[in-house]
């Protein structure tokens, strides 16, 4: 790396930096916007291609690209460093964007979104990777709020940017509208790295496992859309044989003791899985909640749930402020506090019954409030991450982060659309989205568990 790491106090725009810097928020901010513009493209694109029952399949391809990117990425980029791992996913991304663009069958744009998803997980791997090895310790932390920008700022503009093409232009521009990012994200990011070199590291077998954790996750899914149907049986053994490949996998690779929440490095990982599971568990159903139940405009409901990016760039901020002296496991147990009070709240608003009634502006108040305490405590698990990894290990630990966040949402997501799908017919809509809150807010109460895990024994 021709960039220095001296320890410094200087920020990630300093002149030994600043291209590295503007390179990967370009790279995450293009994959991020693509993460949150496709479900107001994707819904037209499926109805104009006549490919509306193939709907859930752009969406489980793209996140089965990403988990089986995941895991390889991170014995790729251990062995070969992140140089060539960063290219090869930027332009596999850009690559899945036109093939979406330019599709003529719904087939086609699946593929297109795995095509999407192998790029992604790619490239995000990488970029951890760069992050812990061209950025000083004191660093990091502002590096990871500026990450943290890179993904809030598309979710507010990116829906609205992304409908205004589908409406005005076609929803196909909103793949291809991002396709000179990505290669002019490269062109400035590169010349800082220098050259990649191997550390040596071997782990056989890590394709297949990340073969099969994608596998599950498919599976997964899938039991998902029959319990939709209300074919349970079917739904059960799909789900049953999923949830057994991921586990199976993410044993081997998860750090040792992941799953069992052995303090240091396995329980950063595991925290961020949780942290995933519980908030976006129930960010999920927000909008549903309060159009269905409570009766308010698409709009309204879209600037609830925006509240969460204006908390988490907050979070971030003041995690990454350089006087600050709070321990890190500290700020991931404060966070984690402040995540389950805004759960709790958001829950909340879905009270309406004959004789209570609470207002609809606390899942606003709600979201915000969670915001802030995910901004705050998953930047700071992953600056440990990087504190806790030797090297060697960077790569395989942050495909090993990237894949129990999508796992925790995932696993908790699914047994929300489980409970909305088995009962939504014949609980009252209180009872319905109170019991799915209420699993988000038992999730979260293991996220407080874990997040005092956090800390290295001593």
């Amino acid at each position: 790396m021709t960039t220095t790491t001296r320890e410094t106090s200087a920020g990630p725009f300093h002149r030994d930096y600043r291209l590295v810097s503007i390179g990967i928020f370009g790279l995450v901010a293009g994959i991020a916007f693509e993460f949150m513009a496709v479900a107001t493209a994707l819904p037209v694109a499926a109805r104009e291609l006549g490919g509306q029952a193939l709907y859930p399949w752009a969406l489980t391809g793209f996140l089965a690209g990403v988990m089986f990117a995941n895991g390889v990425a991170g014995e790729v980029c251990d062995r070969v460093g992140p140089r060539l791992p960063l290219i090869v996913g930027a332009l596999t991304f850009a690559a899945g964007l036109v093939l979406s663009g330019l599709s003529q069958t719904m087939p086609m744009l699946i593929g297109g979104r795995v095509v999407q998803g192998l790029g992604a997980g790619v490239t995000i791997v990488a970029v951890y990777v760069v992050i812990g090895q061209c950025y000083p310790d004191t660093t990091r932390p502002r590096v990871m709020s500026l990450i943290s920008t890179a993904w809030v700022v598309p979710s507010v503009v990116g829906p609205f940017i992304a409908g205004g093409l589908t409406e005005l232009v076609s929803w196909r521009w909103a793949f291809l509208s991002l396709v000179p990012l990505m290669p002019i994200t490269l062109a400035v990011v590169l010349p800082s790295l220098g050259k990649s070199k191997p550390t040596g590291t071997r782990r056989p077998g890590r394709v297949w496992l990340a073969a099969s954790m994608a596998l599950g996750a498919t599976a997964l899914q899938w039991a998902g859309i029959q319990g939709e149907d209300k074919r349970w049986l079917s739904a059960a053994a799909v789900g049953i044989g999923g949830m057994v490949l991921l586990l199976t996998s993410a044993r081997r690779l998860f750090p040792p003791g992941t799953l069992r929440l052995r303090r240091g490095l396995p329980s950063v990982i595991a925290f961020r899985g949780v942290m995933a599971g519980g908030f976006f568990g129930a960010q999920a159903y927000v909008s549903l909640m309060l159009i269905e139940h409570r009766g308010v405009s698409p709009t309204i409901a879209g600037l609830s749930v925006a509240g969460t990016a204006l908390g988490w760039s907050a979070g971030a901020y003041f995690q990454g402020r350089p006087r600050l002296r709070i321990p890190r496991s500290g700020l991931v147990t404060r966070g984690a506090a402040v995540t389950a009070l805004g759960v709790l709240v958001t829950g909340s608003a879905s009270i309406a019954t004959d004789t209570v009634v609470f207002p609809v502006w606390l899942a606003g108040l709600g979201l915000l409030l969670g915001g802030v305490g995910m901004g705050l405590s998953m930047a700071s698990n992953a600056v440990l991450l990087f504190d806790y990894s030797p090297p060697e290990d960077r790569g395989a630990n942050s495909a090993a982060i990237q894949m129990s966040d999508s796992l925790g949402g995932l696993l908790v997501i699914g047994a929300a659309g489980v409970v909305y799908a088995a009962w939504r017919d014949t609980w009252p809509p209180t009872q319905l989205f109170l019991a799915i809150f209420a699993l988000a807010g038992l999730v979260m109460v293991l996220a407080n568990v874990v997040a005092r895990r956090v800390r290295r024994p001593t």
